[in-house]
């Protein structure tokens, strides 16, 4: 297999290998037994159970955990698949990870006609659908999506106008006092982060040629402008104390608390879900808006998140994981996907659905962003990318724009050739 993720995925595949199967299972009833692969979900079990109840003894889903960090699920998948592993049905795939797990072979691409519900843009929210492609095939059924949104508290903003800029927001930031929760730690949040800006300004971190390889792009002009704003923000008096270790969960506890000290927040929509358990009055007090916009006038390319479903090339199940990715992506559990986790459906069925819009009041906001969002660069070359702007970019505080940015041109295009260590 041809090398494609660097030194640290070349660690990775001779790594010691625990549990790996050798072929199909059955249950006791001797359905085949399709593994699903993905991180821990509040509405996986849900789902899992309505499927199987349709199944009907055709297939038994079920869920085999990953971690709960994005880079230890990749981790440990790469090393999985890497081994051929047979047991390896169904992957929940961040959407990143499709260009890459295409390109190695790893999953398996679907014929026309093969998805259902996800098979056609018509059918599918546009960023979503994108991020299934790799070199004109679908690899990936999206199964549910997800983009970041600027939250406010109404009774910290008052009278001030909500910002739209990310020049406006730093500014109403400094005249109340507060903080802007937002992730700086170096994770894959970091360039989720750059990416956004990156995309708004009207530029992309990479250009991708139709044998999907990537080549460094960055244009100055857009790249300097989403440096400043990085810089500017870590600098600030808006940034959080603990900014360079902060992941989006910090984000949301601190925003979330009676005493917060923070008027405002970047973060993904489970944090809603999560304000109203915690305490319904507080989450009345939660105001939010689009994605700040880093041109004036001109929308934000929000960033876009969510799964892709793949099946493994190495399963010895394709079938009952196709009956299965089928079931997942029709209404009804895009539905309980979307009340239960606070991550919008992928279906354009659904983007206007009230029992969503019940629980998630902002979803046509969220399906405006997701029409219109960056998707991070659909590459099988992600992985080193990533690795290059998380090293170059943290922590935010020590950007100076003029120096940073050749520095972060030098070093995905020797990622990109396969020589820099990450």
């Amino acid at each position: 297999m041809r090398r494609r993720t660097g030194l640290l995925l070349a660690a990775l595949m001779v790594a010691p290998l625990a549990g790996c199967g050798s072929g199909s299972s059955t249950s006791a009833s001797g359905a085949p037994i399709v593994n699903w692969y993905i991180g821990s979900e509040g509405w996986l079990p849900a789902v899992i159970k309505a499927c199987n109840a349709k199944a009907g003894g055709a297939y038994e889903l079920k869920s085999a955990s990953l971690p709960t960090n994005p880079d230890s699920q990749r981790e440990q998948l790469v090393r999985r698949l890497a081994a051929k592993d047979h047991s390896i049905d169904l992957i929940g795939m961040d959407v990143v990870w499709t260009g890459e797990f295409a390109q190695a072979g790893w999953i398996s691409p679907f014929a026309q006609g093969e998805l259902k519900n996800v098979g056609t843009a018509e059918q599918v929210l546009k960023g979503p659908f994108d991020s299934a492609q790799t070199n004109g095939k679908q690899y990936g059924a999206p199964l549910n999506s997800n983009t970041r949104l600027l939250w406010y508290r109404k009774s910290k903003l008052g009278d001030n106008p909500v910002p739209q800029t990310w020049d406006q927001l730093l500014d109403t930031a400094d005249k109340l006092g507060t903080k802007v929760q937002e992730t700086g730690k170096r994770s894959e949040a970091l360039v989720v982060f750059f990416n956004a800006l990156e995309e708004s300004a009207g530029g992309h971190i990479v250009s991708v040629a139709g044998d999907g390889k990537a080549q460094v792009d960055l244009a100055e002009a857009p790249t300097m402008k989403a440096l400043q704003i990085m810089q500017r923000f870590a600098t600030s008096k808006a940034a959080p104390t603990a900014l360079s270790t902060s992941g989006e969960d910090d984000n949301r506890l601190a925003f979330q608390a009676k005493d917060s000290g923070s008027a405002f927040m970047i973060n993904w929509p489970f944090v809603y879900p999560s304000a109203l358990k915690a305490d319904p009055t507080l989450a009345q007090d939660y105001g939010v808006a689009p994605y700040p916009q880093v041109v004036a006038g001109t929308p934000a390319k929000a960033p876009l998140g969510g799964y892709n479903l793949g099946v493994g090339a190495f399963t010895k199940n394709r079938p009952a994981a196709l009956a299965a990715i089928n079931c997942l992506t029709e209404a009804d559990q895009q539905r309980t996907i979307a009340t239960t986790g606070g991550q919008p459906s992928v279906l354009r069925s659904l983007s206007d659905d009230p029992a969503i819009k019940e629980k998630l009041p902002f979803l046509p906001l969220m399906t405006q962003q997701l029409e219109t969002a960056a998707p991070r660069p659909v590459t099988p070359n992600y992985n080193d990318i990533s690795l290059a702007v998380r090293q170059v970019l943290h922590p935010l505080s020590d950007i100076n724009p003029p120096k940073t940015y050749p520095a972060l041109r030098d070093l995905i295009k020797r990622a990109l050739a396969s020589q820099a260590v990450l």
